[in-house]
């Protein structure tokens, strides 16, 4: 978690340093258009481009997950494949809407109480375990899909005292 603090400080820190080196090249380039080359706006100008440049391939990389998704999704439409990231979404609620509580505890090789409870701390309240997950969801004015991954995260929390959250893209 530390990490991806950081990593967002990083961008955050980059946009801003872009921002101002595009005011500095407009600045510069106003002051060119009205004659004043001298060196130190020459130099000031080229600076600002190269560490745009550079500041540019950071936050690529900072973001490579997402643009190589975009690359697969682009090759994807240019070949005329089919995408499968909202199937999946799609498939796992249709699976999941209609199972009652206990089912899906079932399928988790759950407690009933000890999910019950622990859902309950995160504010999903489950009255009766013969509820369908839509009607669950319905209830707690809350999306089928978040319910769902919230007992998934319980269940491996559960059977993983210290679950490990790697966030690198590197298995898309």
């Amino acid at each position: 978690m530390f990490a991806h603090l950081n990593e967002t400080v990083l961008k955050v820190v980059i946009i801003i340093a872009v921002l101002v080196m595009f005011l500095v090249l407009y600045t510069t380039g106003i002051a060119f258009v009205l004659g004043s080359y001298t060196t130190d706006n020459i130099i000031l100008h080229k600076l600002a481009a190269l560490i745009i440049i550079g500041l540019l391939s950071v936050h690529a990389w900072l973001r490579r997950c997402t643009i190589r998704r975009l690359l697969q999704e682009c090759v994807a439409i240019f070949f005329n494949k089919h995408i499968h990231h909202e199937d999946n979404i799609d498939f796992i609620i249709h699976n999941t809407k209609n199972q009652t509580f206990a089912q899906l505890c079932l399928w988790f090789n759950s407690d009933i109480s000890f999910l019950q409870q622990k859902l309950l701390e995160n504010h999903v309240k489950i009255e009766n375990v013969e509820d369908t997950l839509k009607t669950i969801a319905k209830y707690n004015d809350k999306d089928m899909y978040q319910i769902f991954l919230l007992m998934m995260k319980l269940h491996v929390e559960k059977n993983s005292p210290s679950p490990i959250y790697d966030a690198s893209c590197s298995r898309m």
